[in-house]
């Protein structure tokens, strides 16, 4: 009987001490990491009219060209004078930085020559170019 006793002691104890390191607590860390990507966004009007020209008389507008860039990015810009007898702009490569309100404005002159038809529409393009180093 006392071993009986003894026994159930003993296992009563046993059990007790499994449910107590069952409601025991522990945890563990975990690190979370990711790379974002480079985003860019740029925004250019379709058209910009620079109105009447006469030969050899410069006509000038203004386009403003707005982006977002999640790196520093350069602002670049190629022209295509078109039918146009010269056509420039004052943007061509520079730095124009990281964020998401990014805006310059480039103006552009393009003239004709005496050759062009009067009443002739001429056109041109100018190709503009983020990008992130």
């Amino acid at each position: 009987m006392k071993r009986m006793l003894l026994i159930a002691v003993a296992v009563t104890a046993l059990v007790l001490g499994l449910v107590a390191y069952a409601g025991a607590a522990t945890s563990g860390t975990v690190t979370v990491s990711a790379t974002v990507n480079p985003q860019m966004e740029i925004t250019v009007p379709a058209t910009v009219d620079l109105g009447a020209v006469d030969p050899y008389t410069p006509a000038t507008g203004s386009v403003t060209v707005t982006g977002k860039s999640n790196k520093t990015a350069t602002l670049s810009a190629s022209v295509d004078k078109g039918t146009f007898t010269t056509l420039s702009n004052s943007v061509t490569s520079e730095v124009w930085g990281k964020g998401g309100n990014l805006s310059k404005t480039d103006n552009i002159t393009g003239t004709v020559d005496w050759d062009v038809d009067a009443g002739t529409t001429v056109s041109g393009q100018i190709t503009y170019t983020i990008s992130q180093p």
